[in-house]
C-alpha cells in the first residue's frame, strides 16, 4: 500500500530541490584562473639539468700515438688511448724520455678538480725489477709537482680546479736510473713496464 506525502512534506522536498538547483547555477557560474611556474635556470626551454654535462679531455693523438696540438679526445675507457713518448721502448740506464699532455676541462658550466695519477696498465704485467727501478717527474705548467719519484709516488696529484674551458699542460719525464754496476744495468735489458697517466675530475658548482 502507497503511502500518500502531506502536502507540508511535498513542499519541503520542493523547497529543497529548488535550493540544489541554484547552486548549481552558482557553481557553473564561478570565475577561474590559474597560475604556471616552469623550473628552470629562468631562461626558455630550461629545466633541471641540462647544464650539467661533465667533461674533461686530453690531447688528441694520431694514428702513430703522436700528440696533436689542439686537437682533443675523451679518453675515457679502462683500456686508454695510446700516446707516444719518443724513446720509450728504447730506454736504457741514464736515459730520460718525456711527454707533455695538454688537458682541459670541457665541461659548459661545471669546475672541474683535477687530479692525477700513475697506474697499472689494465690487463698488462710489467717486470717487477723495471717497474721498481723507473722514476718520474711531473710538472705543471712548468712547475714541478713530484721529482725524481717512483711510480707509487705519483698518486691523486692535485692539479687544481678549473673553470669551464679551463687547461693546462702536464709535463711527465721518466728516468731510468744507472743501476750502479754493468751488470745491474745489463739486468735491465729487455723488460717492460706498462703504466698509464690517469686524470680524475670531480665537479664543482661554479
Amino acid at each position: 500500500m502507497k503511502t500518500k506525502l502531506s502536502s507540508g512534506r511535498k513542499r519541503t522536498f520542493l523547497a529543497g530541490g529548488a535550493l540544489l538547483g541554484v547552486t548549481a547555477l552558482l557553481t557553473a557560474a564561478s570565475f577561474t584562473d590559474f597560475a604556471n611556474l616552469n623550473f628552470g635556470n629562468g631562461a626558455a626551454d630550461s629545466g633541471f639539468g641540462g647544464n650539467n654535462r661533465f667533461n674533461i679531455q686530453v690531447v688528441g693523438t694520431d694514428s702513430s700515438g703522436l700528440p696533436v696540438a689542439g686537437t682533443w679526445q675523451e679518453a675515457n675507457s679502462a683500456n686508454g688511448v695510446n700516446i707516444k713518448i719518443p724513446g720509450a721502448d728504447l730506454i736504457t740506464p741514464g736515459d730520460t724520455v718525456s711527454v707533455n699532455i695538454p688537458f682541459r676541462n670541457e665541461s659548459p658550466e661545471l669546475s672541474a678538480a683535477i687530479t692525477f695519477s700513475l697506474k697499472d696498465r689494465a690487463g698488462y704485467t710489467s717486470s717487477p725489477a723495471l717497474d721498481a727501478a723507473l722514476r718520474y717527474t711531473v710538472t705543471l705548467d712548468g712547475t714541478a709537482l713530484v721529482t725524481n719519484v717512483p711510480k707509487s709516488s705519483v698518486d691523486a696529484l692535485n692539479l687544481g680546479t678549473y673553470a669551464k674551458g679551463g687547461s693546462g699542460v702536464l709535463g711527465v719525464s721518466v728516468t731510468l736510473p744507472d743501476q750502479g754496476s754493468p751488470a745491474a744495468n745489463n739486468a735491465m735489458q729487455g723488460l717492460v713496464s706498462y703504466v698509464q697517466a690517469h686524470f680524475d675530475a670531480t665537479s664543482v658548482k661554479p
